[in-house]
């Protein structure tokens, strides 16, 4: 069905709510929609991606893994972009996986079996950045 994706009231954090199956189509026009929310915005932006009322095929978590780290706008490569998983199917492992890979990016992506915990996580890293500029 596609993405829909909000601001955490007052936070650098943004959720990304997958539901029904997503296409890599709709991961392209998630990673065009964040570029344009976080335009002109600085500092690491946090994007918590939740995937448990979504679905997948093979075909298009490799497709999604290929858009995901060509340092597009947006995209899983964006450095201005913590990209934070939550959900527990298979296609989040394999995607993760993937983009741990040389060829991908090395990119690691901190996941988790809810929501909550990845906004603690969010929060918590936020928390340090602050603290280091302080010290």
């Amino acid at each position: 069905m596609g993405f829909n994706i909000e601001w955490v009231p007052d936070e650098p954090i943004l959720i990304a709510t997958a539901t029904g199956l997503i296409s890599a189509d709709d991961f392209k026009m998630m990673f065009e929609t964040v570029a344009h929310m976080i335009d002109g915005i600085d500092g690491k932006i946090y994007r918590i991606a939740d995937y448990t009322a979504a679905d997948s095929s093979f075909m298009d978590i490799i497709k999604t893994v290929k858009i995901a780290s060509t340092h597009a706008a947006g995209s899983t490569a964006d450095p201005r972009i913590q990209t934070v998983y939550v959900g527990t199917s298979q296609w989040i492992s394999l995607a993760r996986t993937a983009l741990q890979q040389p060829q991908f990016g090395g990119i690691m992506i901190p996941t988790f079996h809810d929501l909550a915990d990845a906004l603690v996580y969010a929060r918590n890293e936020i928390a340090k950045a602050r603290q280091e500029i302080l010290d």
